[in-house]
């Protein structure tokens, strides 16, 4: 482990992101995220490095990250890790600047809907419906972080012109397993907040269900390339899930940071660039139809 992943792993233990949650404390939280939803998600970043516009489809407000020169009518999706909660954050936004600028590629950035205003049912159907409107374009490949990987994993399951996905860190089972309820080792990840999302975010639909945990879809035919830190609570699903999808997906492969943390491809780590310098050769691979950059 680098020193700047030891850094910021104590900075997540300080702030107490993978302890314990009251009751109280998560539903003011989540009041909290639906004021912010309300008024509208901007971006924090003033200075990305590229030009970003903004639009709105159906109601749901995304974002555009431009590169100087955008050399393909291919684009990319990026669907955030939120918690199916939270507000994006600043290295999110650094993130998809970054692929644009590396990828030469438009990057698509939806601010889809989340809780408490919206379930799993009316946000994969904006999404749907939003990657449907992106296609018209050209190819759309996907890539997400944590919950957002798991809506990108979802996706893919239901559409057949979906073929390219790249998921970091995704929640694959919304009930989580024994070995994930058991991680110790994992200092952002709140069990007691993801059983309360998961609650939520189900409705009415059985927490097995394709739409809610992404392990159980068909991936047949997709190209999919997976991200976990060693020491997060969904590395032992991820592991497993690659051992019994790989004879069914045209090509699955997995990156595990050693004594990583969860989402640790977008840190500033060398672990975080190296995992990022993957991603880009893969993205330029898919979009240009080369061996990378």
């Amino acid at each position: 482990m680098s020193a700047a992943s030891w850094l910021i792993e104590k900075i997540f233990l300080l702030s107490g992101a993978g302890k314990r949650l009251t009751p109280e404390h998560f539903y003011k939280k989540l009041r909290k995220n639906a004021i912010r939803f309300k008024k509208g998600e901007k971006l924090r970043s003033p200075f990305l490095g590229v030009k970003v516009e903004s639009d709105v489809y159906c109601g749901m407000r995304y974002y555009v990250f431009l590169p100087k020169e955008v050399d393909t009518a291919r684009s990319v999706m990026y669907l955030h890790g939120s918690g199916y909660m939270c507000a994006h954050r600043t290295v999110q936004e650094r993130f998809a600047a970054q692929l644009a600028k590396n990828t030469h590629a438009k990057v698509y950035f939806p601010i889809y809907p989340k809780l408490p205003m919206d379930t799993v049912t009316p946000c994969l159907a904006v999404l749907n419906n939003f990657y449907s409107f992106l296609a018209r374009k050209g190819e759309i490949f996907l890539i997400g972080d944590s919950s957002g990987a798991s809506l990108s994993l979802v996706l893919a399951a239901e559409r057949k012109d979906i073929r390219r996905v790249i998921a970091i860190s995704p929640w694959l089972i919304l009930s989580l397993c024994v070995e994930a309820r058991k991680a110790e080792k994992d200092v952002v990840l709140s069990l007691d907040m993801l059983e309360r999302v998961a609650r939520l975010w189900a409705y009415d639909l059985p927490f097995e269900h394709p739409k809610l945990s992404p392990y159980y879809g068909d991936y047949s035919g997709k190209e999919i390339m997976l991200f976990a830190g060693e020491w997060e609570r969904f590395c032992p699903e991820i592991k497993r899930f690659v051992s019994e999808k790989r004879g069914e997906c045209l090509s699955l492969t997995c990156e595990v940071g050693r004594e990583q943390q969860h989402c640790y491809p977008l840190m500033p780590t060398p672990e975080g660039r190296e995992a990022r310098a993957v991603i880009y050769r893969k993205l330029h691979e898919w979009l240009y139809g080369g061996e990378g950059i």
